[in-house]
């Protein structure tokens, strides 16, 4: 019976040490390329696949994991190009991010690093991302390394 237990562990294990792993989360090749980012602006919403991502101008962004202290390559489209520009002037906007099972993070515009745009990635070490939500969003806070929020859903900007 021990030995039959060890077995199914192994087995059950196997997938989760055999991915490739990104701050403690596996990730693969996206399955299926159909999945929505929402983006809301003033009860305006605008929805974008993968693939209008991919034909956007992509901007690759290096940071290092904390964690393991190694270097990954990320690759995305810049917030400001997936909404008009003059509806994004940072100083009196909240940024909302929807991710994982609906939590949200809020971010001032006034908190961002002025040098450092955020950016929707959907790509990391040339590996594009997967899950109901194949997207991360990069952002530099001023005086603070950058946030990573995995499983981004939606964005809602918002004034304050």
């Amino acid at each position: 019976m021990s030995r039959g237990f060890c077995l199914l562990f192994l087995l059950l294990l196997a997938p989760a040490i055999s991915a490739p792993q990104r701050y403690g989360r596996p990730y693969t090749l996206a399955e299926n390329p159909q999945y929505f980012l929402q983006i809301q602006i003033q009860n305006q919403s605008r929805y974008f696949r993968l693939s209008d991502l991919r034909r956007m101008q992509r901007t690759p962004v290096t940071l290092t994991d904390p964690v393991t202290n190694t270097s990954h390559v990320y690759e995305g489209v810049a917030l400001e190009r997936l909404i008009s520009a003059k509806a994004f002037a940072l100083e009196g906007e909240r940024i909302e991010i929807q991710y994982g099972s609906h939590q949200t993070i809020t971010i001032s515009g006034m908190d961002l690093d002025s040098q450092t745009k955020p950016m929707v990635i959907d790509t990391v070490d040339g590996k594009q991302l997967s899950g109901n939500a194949p997207y991360f969003v990069v952002i530099k806070l001023r005086g603070k390394p950058s946030k990573t929020i995995a499983d981004v859903q939606c964005i809602t900007i918002k004034s304050s």
